[in-house]
């Protein structure tokens, strides 16, 4: 895409968005879910890049174990999974405190992270990712996390400050291990979604997921350890009646040693966790995105994608 035509369609981006925020807070919650459904539907369609990119991804996730009808099924319910994401950050940032109370529900699992002590939340681009940040918020414990900016200017800051309504802090990558190191040391709370690329050039170091090795940042593990940091993994997912359930499914005590291998071991924890739970509910993750986008130079398997690329 060239710069012009970016620059020729931002305008028509931030006003759609500038709709949004005034319409979609105003919809009952069933037709927020009737919207996501259509959404979904018609990403599902007409997303021929992510649709195509999503068959690749569960070629690689599931092979001949599913077949080709079962795939579109989960590819389209991930369409549909995130288009609500999207409108519920909208909708959840107005009236934030009445409506997450009564659509978002923790289990017992959660009951250690909500007390005074330094942790890092560890997560995934699977289920509501941004709601497990505003409800941590709403109860007095907010997350100080890294976000990936939207190229749009203006449409990055209309979302970041819905985002953060309920007291959540998105971090400019700009020195941002520096601030999550200083938040944690004073006893704060970060999150880190760690099923996204990253380049060995950037620091991330190569780990497993469904058995190919994909580049991955090691900052929750260094921090962990250089803090004294427990990592809890949570995840958010879906309910009837357009409610949501946060849960976690492991908590990591800090390692003791900072060392190369010990990042690694950790990391690759945490892949195989969420790479656990994706499994188990695959209509939840974000089969879109270029998760295998790079190929470990030392690796010759032909399970990568169409799309991948000598890291």
């Amino acid at each position: 895409m060239s710069k012009a035509y970016r620059n020729f369609r931002r305008p028509f981006e931030t006003a759609a968005v500038r709709v949004g925020l005034t319409l979609v807070p105003r919809l009952p919650r069933w037709a927020v879910l009737g919207l996501a459904w259509l959404g979904g539907h018609i990403g599902f369609c007409f997303d021929h890049v992510g649709r195509r990119i999503g068959l690749a991804n569960l070629d690689v996730a599931f092979g001949s174990t599913k077949t080709a009808a079962e795939k579109k099924a989960i590819l389209q319910a991930a369409y549909i999974t995130m288009a609500r994401t999207f409108l519920d950050v909208i909708w959840f940032g107005t009236r934030s405190e009445e409506r997450l109370t009564r659509y978002v529900h923790i289990d017992d699992s959660m009951q250690p992270i909500f007390r005074e002590k330094n942790q890092i939340c560890v997560g995934a681009h699977f289920g509501n990712w941004e709601v497990v940040g505003q409800f941590m918020a709403l109860r007095g414990f907010p997350l100080h996390s890294i976000a990936m900016p939207v190229k749009n200017p203006e449409v990055n800051r209309l979302l970041i400050a819905r985002r953060e309504v309920t007291g959540q802090k998105i971090i400019p990558r700009e020195g941002a291990l520096r601030k999550l190191f200083a938040i944690l040391r004073a006893g704060g709370k970060t999150a880190f979604l760690v099923d996204q690329n990253t380049h060995e050039r950037e620091g991330g170091i190569w780990v497993d997921y469904f058995d190919l090795p994909v580049p991955v940042t090691p900052a929750p593990a260094a921090l962990a350890a250089k803090t004294g940091s427990e990592i809890f993994i949570a995840f958010c997912a879906p309910q009837r009646g357009g409610h949501y359930r946060i849960y976690v499914t492991e908590t990591i005590p800090p390692p003791a040693s900072a060392s190369t291998e010990t990042t690694r071991l950790l990391t690759q924890q945490m892949l195989a966790t969420i790479e656990r739970e994706v499994r188990a509910h695959p209509e939840y993750w974000l089969w879109m995105y270029k998760r295998w986008l790079s190929k470990k130079p030392s690796e010759h398997s032909e399970r990568y994608p169409f799309y991948s690329a000598r890291g």
